[in-house]
C-alpha cells in the first residue's frame, strides 16, 4: 500500500464505490493495494454507513406511517371488489350455457318443421310427377297407335308433345323412369323415320342402272299407308323430323348424276345422251341428234318444269339452290362457252343464243327458282367473254402458225427512196451521170485513194461493231457520214440485254447500208402526216433496191391484224352495232400487241433449228417492221373516208400501241443480230488466242498453232459467208462480215503490237500471216452498175487499210516507214506511239533509229 492512502481514504472511496457507483478519481486510491490490516477499518466504515441508513429509514417511516395505513385499507376494499366481481362473472357464465341449450333446442324444432313442409313438398311434386309420367305415357302409347295406322303426322305432334312434356319434369328428368319412356319415344321417332324414309322412297325413286328418276304425288294402301300418303305430307313430317335439308341435298346430287351430267355433258365421241318425260318419269336414253345450245335449254327448261310441277313449293325451291348452280356450271362450261364465236360471222347466232338464255333465266324467275343469277351475269359479260375468247384465239393460232410459218422461206425485195444532197460522198465525182441517181445498194464505190477513218485507234475496232453501218440509229433510213465516229454503246447494250433488258428498251446494232446517204428532208403537214421530200435544187432522188430471205411469219401476223381490222370494222355494221358483242370491238385492238409478244416471247425456240436462226429473226423482224409501217401508212388513209367513230378507228387506237411494237420487234432483231455477231467475233478471237499473241511463231510446235490460228479464222469467216449468204440482203451480208474482219484484224493488229520484240524470221512470218489474212477481200468484191468488179473490201472493214500498213511496215526499212509517215498517209490510220512501239520491236538500238523516231515524233501534229 502507498503511504500516502490511508485506511479511511480506502473505505470512504469503496463506500462511494457501492452507494454512487462512481470510480475513484485519485489515481493513487484506484491504484493502491488492500492488504489484510485494512479490512477492520472498511468493514467498519461500511458499517457504520449501514446503520446511517437504516437510522434514516426508521426516521422516514415514523414520518410516513399513517400514510401507509390509508394505502393498506384502499388495497383491502379492492381485494374485495374484485372477489365480487368474480362471483357475478361466474352467474353470468351459467346462465349463457342455460341459454344456449334452449337456442339448441328451438334450433332442432325449426329444422324439424322444414324437414316436414320439405317433404310435403316433395311428396305433392312427386304426385304431379307422376301424373305428368302417366300423361307422357299415354301421349307415347297415342303416338305409337298412330303411327301403327301411318297417321305420320299426328304421331309426330304426339311426340312433339311428349318432348315438351319430358322438359317440364325439372330435376325429375333424369330419373330411371323417365329415361325408359325417353328410350321408347326414341325407339318410336326412330320407327317413324324408318316410314317415312320408306315412303320418300317410294315417292321419290332414282334409279342410277337405268338413269331414270320418277317422281310421285302420292303413294297408297300398296305401300302400308292408310288412304295414302302423299308428297306435302313427307315433306312436312321430314321437316318437323329436321330431316328434310338432308333428303333435299341427297335428291340434287342424285338427280344431277343420273339426269343433269349425263345430259349437259359431251363426251369425248361428241356424243350427247337425249332426255325423255313420260308421265312421273324422267331419263336418260339414247343420243340426242341436234347438238345446238337451243336444245340443250329447252331440255334444262324441260327438267325445271317437270320438278316444280311434281314436287311443292317447299321442295323445289330448296332443290333448286343445290342444283341449279351445278347445272348453269356445266351449261356455261359445256355449251354456252363453246358457242362463243370465234370470228364475227356466228355472232348474229350467237345473239340469239344469248336471247334463249334469258328466256330460260325469265322461267326462272317465274318458278320463283334462286341460282340462276351466274347465267344472268354471264350474259351480260357476254362481250367481255368473246373478248377474251378471241384473245385466246389469236394467241393459239400465233402459236399454231410460228412453227408451220418458220419453214416456209421467201425472197423479198426491199425499196427505200432516199432524197440525197449534192454534196453527198454517194455521189462524189459522179454528179454529172445521171444514170448514177438510180443505182442500187453496192454499186457506188468512193474514190480508191480515199483513206481510213482519220485518227481511229485500234481498241476502236473492238468496240466498233455494227455502229459504223448506222446500226445505233432508231430510224432505219437515217444516214451515217462516212467519217463519222463509231459508237461504243453496241457491247453495253447487247449486255443489258443479256441481264434481262425489256424488250424494246435499248437500241442494239443494226445492219445500215454501208453507203452514208443523207436524210431526207420532210415537212409536216397540217393533219399530223409526214408529207413527201421538199427536194432542194441540189438534191435528187435515189431508189435503192436489195433482196432478202424471210419466212413467212411476218405475212401470216399482218394478215391476222389485218383480220382484227376487219372484224372490228363488221362489228359496226349496221346489223351488229346494236348486239350485245358490239362494246367489244374496241378491245380488239389490244390482239396485234398480243401476237407480236407472243412472237417475241417464242421465235427464239422456234427458229432454233436454223443454222441462221438469228439472222432469220433479224430479217423477220425487219420485215414485220416494215409492213406494220405500211400498213399504218395505209390505214390512217383509208380512215379518213371511214364512217367509223373518231375513237374506234384502227389507225387512232392502233397506232400508239405499234409504234412501240415496232420499236420493240426492232429492237428484239437488233439483240438477235448482235447476239449472232458477237457469238461469231468470240469464235474468232478463240481461234487468234490460240496463237498466244504470235510470240513464237518460228518456233515449233508454236509455229504450227500460229498457221491453224490464222487458217481456222479465215475459214470461220468463210463458212459464215456460206451460211448467211442466202439468208442476209448483199448490202448487210457484207456489213456483217466487214465487222468479223474487222475483230480479226483488231485482234491481230493488237497482238502484233504487244510484241516488244520481233526478229527479221519473224517479220517475215508475220508478213506471210498479213498476206493470208488479205485474201480476205475476196469476200467483198462486187460488180458495179457496169459489170465492172469492184473490192470493197475497206468499205466495209474499218480497220483494213491499216491492217494493210502494219503489213507493209514489217517489211519495210526504216526510211520506207519514215517516208510512209512523213509523205504517205500512215499517220491517217495509226497513232504516232504506235508506228513508234513498232519501230523499236523491228529495228535494234541505233542512232538511225532514234533519229528515225524523232522526225516522227516532231511531224506527228
Amino acid at each position: 500500500m502507498s503511504a500516502s492512502v490511508s485506511n479511511q481514504e480506502l473505505g470512504e472511496s469503496l463506500l462511494h464505490s457501492v452507494q454512487n457507483g462512481s470510480f475513484p478519481q485519485s489515481e493513487d486510491v484506484a491504484s493502491a493495494p488492500v492488504g489484510s490490516e485494512a479490512l477492520p477499518k472498511l468493514r467498519e466504515t461500511l458499517e457504520k454507513a449501514r446503520d446511517d441508513t437504516k437510522e434514516e429509514i426508521r426516521k422516514v417511516s415514523r414520518e410516513a406511517a399513517s400514510d401507509v395505513d390509508g394505502w393498506i385499507t384502499q388495497a383491502r376494499k379492492l381485494q374485495a371488489d374484485i372477489k365480487r366481481s368474480q362471483e357475478t362473472a361466474k352467474e353470468i357464465v351459467q346462465q349463457a350455457e342455460v341459454s344456449k341449450e334452449k337456442t339448441l333446442a328451438v334450433q332442432d324444432a325449426a329444422s324439424k318443421v322444414s324437414l316436414l313442409h320439405t317433404e310435403i313438398a316433395y311428396n305433392e311434386s312427386l304426385a304431379r310427377v307422376v301424373e305428368q309420367l302417366k300423361d307422357i305415357s299415354t301421349l307415347l302409347e297415342s303416338a305409337q297407335e298412330a303411327a301403327v295406322h301411318k297417321h305420320i303426322l299426328h304421331a309426330l305432334e304426339r311426340l312433339e308433345d311428349a318432348e315438351g312434356a319430358f322438359k317440364r319434369l325439372g330435376p325429375f328428368e333424369t330419373t330411371r323412369v323417365v329415361g325408359l319412356l325417353k328410350t321408347k319415344a326414341n325407339q318410336l321417332k326412330s320407327a317413324i323415320v324408318e316410314n317415312i324414309t320408306e315412303v320418300w322412297n317410294s315417292l321419290v325413286t332414282v334409279n342410277a342402272a337405268d338413269r331414270k328418276v320418277t317422281l310421285r304425288d302420292e303413294v297408297g294402301e300398296e305401300t302400308g299407308a292408310e288412304n295414302g300418303t302423299g308428297i306435302s305430307t313427307v315433306v312436312e313430317a321430314l321437316k318437323r323430323l329436321g330431316l328434310l335439308e338432308k333428303f333435299i341435298a341427297r335428291l340434287a346430287q342424285e338427280f344431277d348424276s343420273v339426269i343433269v351430267q349425263p345430259r349437259l355433258a359431251i363426251g369425248p365421241d361428241q356424243i350427247v345422251s337425249a332426255l325423255a318425260i313420260q308421265g312421273d318419269d324422267i331419263q336418260i336414253a339414247g343420243q340426242i341428234g341436234d347438238m345446238s345450245v337451243k336444245a340443250a335449254l329447252e331440255d334444262i327448261q324441260a327438267i325445271a318444269e317437270y320438278l316444280s310441277t311434281r314436287t311443292p313449293p317447299s321442295v323445289a325451291i330448296p332443290l333448286s339452290d343445290k342444283l341449279l348452280p351445278v347445272l348453269t356450271n356445266r351449261l356455261i362450261s359445256n355449251w354456252l362457252l363453246p358457242a362463243v364465236p370465234l370470228s364475227t360471222k356466228g355472232i348474229s347466232d350467237f345473239q340469239e343464243t344469248l336471247s334463249l338464255v334469258l328466256g330460260l333465266v325469265e322461267y326462272f324467275d317465274e318458278l320463283g327458282w334462286n341460282g340462276q343469277s351466274r347465267l344472268t351475269e354471264w350474259v351480260d359479260k357476254s362481250a367481255e367473254i368473246w373478248l377474251a375468247r378471241q384473245k385466246e384465239a389469236s394467241i393459239a393460232q400465233i402459236q399454231r402458225i410460228i412453227p408451220r410459218k418458220v419453214q416456209e422461206k421467201k425472197t423479198v425485195e426491199r425499196v427505200e427512196t432516199q432524197v440525197l444532197s449534192k454534196g453527198d460522198a454517194m455521189l462524189a465525182g459522179k454528179e454529172e451521170n445521171a444514170e448514177d441517181w438510180g443505182a442500187e445498194w453496192g454499186d457506188e464505190e468512193p474514190e480508191a485513194d480515199a483513206p481510213a477513218e482519220n485518227g481511229r485507234h485500234e481498241d476502236a475496232v473492238e468496240e466498233e461493231d455494227m455502229s459504223a453501218w448506222g446500226m445505233d440509229d432508231d430510224d432505219p433510213e437515217a444516214p451515217q457520214k462516212e467519217n463519222e465516229e463509231p459508237k461504243a454503246e453496241l457491247q453495253d447494250e447487247e449486255d443489258a440485254e443479256d441481264w434481262g433488258a425489256d424488250w424494246g428498251e435499248e437500241e442494239d446494232s443494226k445492219p445500215m447500208p454501208a453507203e452514208p446517204v443523207s436524210k431526207p428532208t420532210t415537212e409536216p403537214k397540217a393533219d399530223g402526216q409526214t408529207a413527201k421530200p421538199i427536194k432542194s435544187s441540189k438534191d435528187r432522188e435515189m431508189t435503192l433496191r436489195e433482196t432478202y430471205t424471210v419466212t413467212a411469219i411476218p405475212d401470216s401476223i399482218i394478215e391476222l391484224i389485218l383480220q382484227v381490222v376487219t372484224d372490228v370494222n363488221t362489228l359496226n355494221t349496221p346489223e351488229l352495232v346494236g348486239s350485245a358483242i358490239a362494246p367489244a370491238s374496241g378491245g380488239l385492238f389490244a390482239i396485234p400487241t398480243l401476237l407480236l409478244g407472243m412472237y417475241r416471247a417464242t421465235a427464239a425456240v422456234h427458229y432454233s433449228k436454223d443454222i441462221a436462226a438469228n439472222m432469220l429473226i433479224y430479217n423477220d423482224c425487219t420485215r414485220l417492221s416494215d409492213r406494220l409501217r405500211n400498213f399504218l401508212t395505209e390505214q390512217a388513209e383509208s380512215d379518213r373516208s371511214s364512217s367509223l367513230p373518231a375513237h374506234l378507228k384502227p389507225s387512232a387506237r392502233l397506232k400508239p400501241k405499234l409504234d412501240a411494237d415496232i420499236k420493240a420487234i426492232e429492237g428484239f432483231g437488233k439483240r438477235a443480230y448482235g447476239r449472232e455477231m458477237e457469238s461469231q467475233r468470240t469464235i474468232l478471237r478463240d481461234h487468234l488466242d490460240a496463237a498466244q499473241g504470235f510470240s513464237s511463231c518460228t518456233k515449233m510446235p508454236f509455229a504450227a498453232e500460229c498457221d491453224n490460228a490464222i487458217a481456222m479464222t479465215i475459214d470461220r469467216i468463210a463458212d459464215v459467208k456460206n451460211a448467211w449468204r442466202t439468208v442476209l440482203s448483199h448490202s448487210v451480208l457484207l456489213q456483217s462480215l466487214g465487222s468479223l474482219v474487222s475483230t480479226a484484224l483488231a485482234k491481230f493488229i493488237a497482238d502484233i503490237e504487244d510484241m516488244t520484240d520481233i526478229a527479221e524470221d519473224e517479220s517475215k512470218k508475220l508478213r506471210s500471216y498479213c498476206e493470208s489474212l488479205s485474201s480476205l477481200s475476196h469476200l467483198f468484191m462486187t460488180e458495179d452498175s457496169e459489170g465492172m468488179e469492184r473490192d470493197m473490201t475497206s468499205v466495209y472493214t474499218p480497220n483494213w487499210f491499216k491492217f494493210q500498213y502494219l503489213s507493209e511496215i514489217l517489211d519495210s526499212s526504216l526510211a520506207d516507214i519514215k517516208y510512209m509517215w512523213t509523205d504517205g498517209e500512215l499517220k491517217l490510220e495509226m497513232e504516232v506511239g504506235e508506228v513508234v512501239d513498232l519501230i523499236e520491236a523491228l529495228f535494234a538500238e541505233s542512232d538511225y533509229r532514234r533519229k528515225a523516231i524523232a522526225d516522227i515524233k516532231r511531224t506527228a501534229h
